[in-house]
């Protein structure tokens, strides 16, 4: 098997029709695939003119470089887009079937633009590519769709959008059989096409290796399930990760006002309840697509709409945070109740939780006018289960005028209701479940992340909170000092595994030698160390000018939430740290600096885009569009 194909596959919804594109083999040696690829796609496509819900913003699914090689925890598949969330390059990663499966067509990408007339579905099987009619599965939530639609097209590999997609909350994510693309609100744009799902299958169609890739294959599958971090992830999942952020007191509880659980009953045994929920309650694994390290957790739950016990894929450590602590929960089983209400009704559940919980603070402290809530809005508080389901489904469906605001992200909704100060983003998109005040380089991750607040553009976290990852040892989290460095080499190599689709969590079992010799071995490319670098590089340059071209503003945008600054940590043993204002701009200019941008404005300065050789490659000219 080798890689990439150089063909892309673009269909016009408009039109109802589709074409094969050839991209040239220098654009594949100098990004790659992935992450890579779909953002000189979005430079070759988007323009300051293209409103995401325009019928000319392009809907990219781009899987990983290796996605599809049969390489353990090689999955992950990019989801690209004018974010309606961000007005930016909205980004998504997801361990979907569908990216094997457009690997097994000969495909590196596919692209849709347009709008349907009516509600439909893209069907592509094998070569042959067309657009039905779907007005029976419109208005479905995501499992009532995904049965419904294995029932019509058995064998499938489908993403898929829920109501919250359908109703252009740009809060909304796209399901790709039961993993979800959930950030940057990229299920409205398939919306705003009137898609309700994509499906692909390859009829046939089977890969052949040679020795060297069978020997890689091999190597991989006996050696990441066996380390310490592979056997905790697969014991407990992603909730692990409440053992280490709430002792170090930057783990954020309602809306950011304190950063442990100190204000429930019995601290250690929340905490403890959170840690262990998943694993408590398992009663399945439920695996991306070649991955032989399974950390999720399929538990059995109420379903809030329907009230009845069902078995879904458990709350991961975000939602724990962002539908758990964040809206004011002591017990993670309400977490785990709302998790699986937002996945059904086909919501970001970080950006969901964190729009509720600035809703909630900022009606408690008198910032909206409760005259202006429905009744049954006024009352709903922290830990208010009933109430908070109520207003998810709402939210949802556009049910009122305050849902329909607050179905718009808490950005917009704050601007429009009252308290923007108390609304916790960066360029819009809600953060993550790491309090920055305590994670100084994290706190810089997220300001210049391409798509917004956003943890896994740096990987800060992973450095951060344990003193030492890769190259780094003993790294103090409240030191500003050297930060940018870490920054910058820590999104360059995230930045590679997302350009080949291989899922973060195998970050202490990869090295940079083994993902060079995947990258030589699949594509018969005689890369070095620094040539993958300078990939990653390029990218992560590419994608500030692809943001730029957007509107992107990086003086105030570029920034963290007023809270961060002017509000030390309230409890725990960070308590009365914060963001230094004049530490931060430091680190921002140094960080500009190192990555060869200009240090006043942000922007890449035209040295380093000769040295990157950007400037040859975005002179390449190809017909993306009719």
């Amino acid at each position: 098997m080798q890689v990439p194909s150089g063909k892309i596959l673009l269909i016009n919804a408009s039109t109802n029709t589709s074409k094969i594109i050839e991209i040239p083999q220098t654009v594949y040696k100098t990004l790659l695939g992935g992450r890579g690829l779909g953002a000189f796609l979005a430079y070759k496509m988007l323009n300051f003119n293209i409103e995401p819900f325009s019928e000319k913003n392009p809907f990219i699914i781009i899987p990983g470089l290796l996605v599809g090689t049969g390489l353990s925890t090689a999955s992950k598949t990019t989801i690209i887009s004018r974010s309606p969330l961000t007005n930016l390059l909205g980004r998504s990663s997801v361990g979907a079937r569908l990216g094997s499966v457009l690997r097994q067509l000969g495909l590196d990408a596919l692209v849709i633009v347009g709008r349907a007339r009516n509600p439909s579905v893209i069907v592509v099987d094998n070569e042959k590519v067309s657009i039905e009619n779907a007005e029976e599965f419109w208005g479905l939530r995501i499992s009532e769709a995904r049965t419904e639609l294995q029932k019509k097209y058995p064998g499938y590999s489908s993403c898929i959008i829920g109501p919250a997609g359908e109703n252009l909350s740009r809060i909304a994510l796209v399901d790709c059989d039961g993993r979800q693309a959930g950030r940057t609100g990229l299920g409205a744009v398939l919306g705003s096409k009137n898609i309700k799902a994509i499906l692909a299958k390859a009829r046939g169609s089977k890969s052949e290796y040679n020795r060297e890739q069978r020997r890689l294959i091999v190597k991989w599958a006996q050696t990441i399930p066996k380390s310490p971090s592979s056997k905790t992830l697969v014991e407990y999942g992603t909730p692990i990760v409440v053992s280490l952020t709430e002792p170090q007191g930057v783990l954020p509880s309602r809306n950011w006002t304190n950063s442990t659980l100190s204000w429930c009953p019995d601290r250690n045994i929340a905490r403890d309840e959170y840690t262990s929920y998943a694993r408590r309650n398992r009663v399945a694994r439920n695996p991306c697509i070649s991955c032989n390290r399974p950390c999720s957790q399929v538990i059995r739950i109420r379903d809030p709409l329907e009230n009845k016990i069902r078995e879904y894929d458990g709350p991961e450590y975000e939602l724990l945070y962002s539908l758990g602590t964040n809206l004011g929960f002591c017990d993670p089983e309400n977490a785990a109740v709302l998790s699986l209400l937002a996945d059904e009704l086909g919501f970001d559940g970080i950006s969901l939780g964190t729009t509720i919980s600035w809703f909630l603070e900022a009606k408690e402290k008198g910032f909206i006018d409760l005259e202006k809530l429905p009744n049954e809005y006024k009352h709903v508080a922290w830990g208010d289960l009933e109430g908070i389901v109520k207003l998810i489904t709402d939210i949802a469906y556009r049910n009122n005028a305050v849902a329909s605001i607050l179905a718009e992200g808490e950005k917009i909704a704050s601007e429009k209701l009252g308290g923007p100060e108390l609304a916790i983003h960066v360029k819009g998109l809600g953060l993550p479940a790491y309090d920055a005040r305590g994670l100084k380089g994290l706190g810089l991750g997220y300001a210049v992340s391409s798509r917004g607040g956003d943890h896994l553009t740096s990987g800060m976290y992973a450095v951060e909170l344990g003193g030492k990852l890769w190259i780094y040892d003993n790294v103090d989290p409240l030191t500003y000092r050297g930060k940018p460095h870490i920054v910058r080499f820590m999104e360059n190599m995230f930045a590679l595994f997302d350009i080949l689709g291989i899922c973060k969590f195998s970050r202490k079992e990869i090295t940079l030698s083994d993902i060079l010799e995947a990258v030589n071995v699949f594509t018969g490319y005689s890369y070095t160390t620094t040539d993958l670098m300078s990939v990653a590089e390029r990218t992560i340059t590419l994608e500030r000018l692809v943001n730029l071209a957007l509107g992107l503003s990086p003086r105030e945008e570029d920034n963290l939430p007023r809270r961060l600054f002017e509000e030390p940590i309230s409890d725990g043993p960070k308590k009365g740290e914060r963001m230094d204002p004049g530490e931060f701009r430091r680190m921002k200019r140094e960080y500009y600096l190192i990555r060869g941008w200009d240090p006043d404005t942000g922007v890449p300065t035209k040295e380093i885009l000769y040295m990157l050789r950007l400037d040859k490659l975005l002179a390449i000219d190809i017909a993306l569009v009719d």
